[in-house]
C-alpha cells in the first residue's frame, strides 16, 4: 500500500510540472532558443599512410571507434570526438626484396569539428584535430621513440544524422606535425613523415 502511495505522488508530481511547464508562458520558446544537443558513439574504418621516404605510398586498414558529443542550431554546429584508432604503416623496401613487418600503432584522436548543414541530415564538417601516440610496435619491438609523440592534424568531412538516431560520415585527414622522430635519437638525417587519413564510420546518437 505503501509503495503505490508512493508512486502515485511521484507520477503526480511529474505530471504536474509537465503541465506546468506547458502553461508557463515563454518556456516553450526558451526551449526551442537552445541549441540542440548530440551524443553517441560511432565505429568504423580508417585508411592511413605514412608520406615521406622510407615508407610504401599505400593506405593500410584499421579500425577506429569511439564516443562523439555536440551542439546544433540551425545550420550550424560544434561537435567534439574522443577516439581511438589502430593503424599499420609499412616500411617500403627495394624490389625483390624481403619485406619488412608493418608497424602496428594505437593513437588517442581528439577532433573538434566545426559543422555547417548543406541540406537536411547532411553537415559538412571541418575543423582540427589532436593525436597522441599510444602505442607502436613491430615484431612485438617497442618502435614509440621512432615517432613524435602527438601530434596536429586537419579534419574536412561529411556526416549524415539519419533516422532512428544513426549516422554516417566520411572524412579526410591531412597531417599538419612531423612525426619523424629519428633524427632526436640516431642522429640520422631523414625526410619529414606526415600522415594521413581517410575513415568511414557509423555511429548511434543517444541524443
Amino acid at each position: 500500500m505503501k509503495r503505490l502511495i508512493l508512486f502515485s505522488f511521484f507520477a503526480a508530481a511529474i505530471l504536474f510540472s509537465l503541465s506546468s511547464d506547458a502553461q508557463i508562458p515563454g518556456v516553450g520558446k526558451i526551449k526551442k532558443a537552445l541549441p540542440e544537443p548530440i551524443i553517441g558513439v560511432k565505429l568504423g574504418a580508417n585508411f592511413q599512410q605514412i608520406s615521406g621516404d622510407g615508407w610504401e605510398k599505400t593506405y593500410k586498414p584499421g579500425i577506429v571507434g569511439g564516443l562523439f558529443a555536440g551542439l546544433q542550431k540551425g545550420k550550424v554546429g560544434v561537435q567534439v570526438e574522443g577516439l581511438i584508432k589502430s593503424v599499420n604503416f609499412q616500411i617500403s623496401v627495394p624490389t625483390g626484396a624481403q619485406a619488412e613487418s608493418p608497424i602496428k600503432g594505437v593513437y588517442l584522436d581528439v577532433p573538434l569539428m566545426f559543422e555547417y548543414k548543406i541540406i537536411p541530415r547532411i553537415w559538412a564538417q571541418i575543423g582540427p584535430q589532436y593525436s597522441m601516440m599510444i602505442t607502436a610496435k613491430q615484431d612485438g619491438n617497442d618502435v614509440k621513440k621512432d615517432f613524435k609523440p602527438s601530434e596536429f592534424s586537419g579534419v574536412l568531412g561529411l556526416q549524415a544524422l539519419l533516422p532512428v538516431h544513426i549516422t554516417a560520415g566520411v572524412r579526410y585527414v591531412l597531417g599538419f606535425t612531423d612525426i619523424n622522430n629519428t633524427t632526436a635519437t640516431t642522429g640520422a638525417a631523414t625526410s619529414a613523415w606526415k600522415s594521413r587519413m581517410i575513415q568511414v564510420s557509423v555511429g548511434w546518437r543517444f541524443l
